[in-house]
């Protein structure tokens, strides 16, 4: 029950849940005189945050960060852990394991295991449903499934199937290392989560943790371009994709806030 409303509750403070939340009080306060003021409110709420200028400024901050803490050049690890998020199960009518935006992450750590940088693949991540008896396999065997199909031997993959959350991955790799006796850990995940998957990595391990940031939303050379009327316009046009993207960004440091209370990061 808690890791269930661990899920449900932040989206009440998330753009979309809050600002519907308004409208629906407002809605219920019709006569009142304040009614008008909160609904407004309630709409800025998600018009604002759904302004791609103001998602992607949210973003770069995330990923400008994510890239400063990534090394320029990568030392060899005993390890290299791809943090799940990134796999979808295949579908009835699909051909296998399927990716999302995120499965940059696995695609990553099997290029570097492909590079020498250690010589064991950790795919991770637990099934998170709230079915009865969800046949579905967790990501981590499904990762486990696409990285041999990419060429990675059954002997150098290794799962952490039981981690629902990113402290949780922390707590099991942390474990796993004391058992194998590794030193080094290099860490691979979206830009976006690098900064609460570090903080939580090391604050939870004693495993030195080398971070590998990947799958960046954002395009570097778009920051270079001269500046337009035209795109300015339409960056201030609010969009679901912007809304998803700030949505996102929140939930990092709402993360990041929570594991802190904690002490998981």
């Amino acid at each position: 029950m808690g890791f269930f409303l661990s899920k449900l509750l932040p989206q009440l403070i998330y753009p979309l849940g809050l600002g519907l939340l308004l409208q629906l009080i407002a809605i219920g306060g019709r006569k009142q005189r304040w009614a008008l003021p909160l609904s407004i409110t309630g709409w800025l709420v998600i018009a604002v945050p759904a302004m791609p200028v103001v998602s992607d400024a949210l973003l770069r901050q995330l990923e400008d960060q994510a890239a400063s803490l990534t090394p320029k050049s990568l030392p060899e690890a005993d390890a290299v852990l791809v943090l799940g998020g990134g796999i979808r199960p295949a579908p009835a009518k699909g051909q296998g394991v399927e990716v999302n935006e995120a499965g940059d992450r696995l695609l990553c750590g099997v290029r570097l295991w492909r590079q020498g940088k250690a010589p064991v693949l950790i795919t991770s991540g637990a099934r998170v449903s709230f079915t009865l008896n969800d046949p579905i396999a967790p990501e981590a065997v499904l990762s486990q499934q696409l990285a041999q199909e990419l060429g990675v031997p059954a002997s150098a993959l290794l799962l952490n199937e039981k981690a629902r959350t990113t402290a949780e991955e922390a707590q099991r790799i942390n474990q796993l290392a004391a058992e194998q006796g590794w030193k080094q850990l290099i860490l691979v995940t979206s830009a976006f989560h690098m900064p609460r998957a570090l903080a939580s990595f090391k604050r939870q391990s004693e495993l030195q943790i080398i971070p590998v940031a990947c799958d960046y939303q954002l395009d570097p050379q778009h920051q270079n371009q001269a500046f337009s009327w035209g795109e300015l316009l339409i960056d201030l046009i609010p969009s679901s994709d912007a809304l998803d993207q700030t949505t996102q960004v929140l939930k990092e440091h709402l993360g990041l806030l929570v594991y802190q209370l904690r002490g998981q990061a």
